[in-house]
Order: C-alpha cells, then sequence, then structure tokens
C-alpha cells in the first residue's frame, strides 16, 4: 500500500526563513529513514516545489495502521505546528485498472 503526503505552508512559516522550522525539518529529513524503518515503512521519494511552499512524500507502508503510528512519532508531529499535511492513499495506475476490472466482473 502507497500512501502520499501533500505538505504545504505560508510564505510566513518557509523554514527557510525561520531557523527554529528549518531545524526541526532538517531533523526530520535527517531521521525520516530510521524512523520510517521502526515502522515497517519505506520512503519511495520526497519533492519539494520550494517556491510554492509544497512538498509531496511517497511512502509504502503495510498497512495504515503502521502509517497512523509513524506519524505520531515526535518529529512527524512537529511538522503539523507550521505545515498543513493532506495524507492520500495511493494505488499506481495498474492496481486501479485491475480494481476497475474486478468490479466491472463483480457487478455484471
Amino acid at each position: 500500500m502507497h500512501v502520499i503526503e501533500i505538505v504545504t505552508h505560508s510564505p510566513e512559516s518557509c523554514p527557510l526563513g525561520n531557523p527554529e522550522k528549518l531545524e526541526i525539518m532538517m531533523d526530520w529529513l535527517n531521521n525520516l529513514d530510521a524512523l520510517v524503518a521502526k515502522h515497517g515503512i519505506s520512503v519511495e521519494g520526497v519533492w519539494t516545489d520550494r517556491w510554492g511552499h509544497t512538498s509531496w512524500v511517497a511512502y509504502k507502508t503495510p498497512t495504515m495502521e503502521a502509517f497512523a503510528k509513524l506519524s505520531l512519532e515526535p518529529d512527524f508531529m512537529k511538522r503539523v505546528t507550521f505545515n498543513h499535511i493532506e495524507t492520500r492513499a495511493v494505488t499506481s495506475a495498474k492496481e486501479t485498472l485491475s480494481f476497475f476490472a474486478n468490479y466491472k466482473k463483480e457487478s455484471r
């Protein structure tokens, strides 16, 4: 199962102009691999649109429960003090097509 986080903040709360927030984000990034491994999760990628104040983080997680436990880690919780974080369970195009094919068969 894959989960995507869409992380946004205002220009005023951008870590690039706020040393305290930058430290929070640096700690999060530096500890990310160890934190996700603790919960059996892996990071598929992190992308940032610096000037759009938006980042995307893709995770591979065995369950949503494991991801929920990860999100309660202190280094994860600190991010919500200045970021809006939207979390979505997502599927690949291949998984989506398979779902639609099975749905179509079942609805006959």
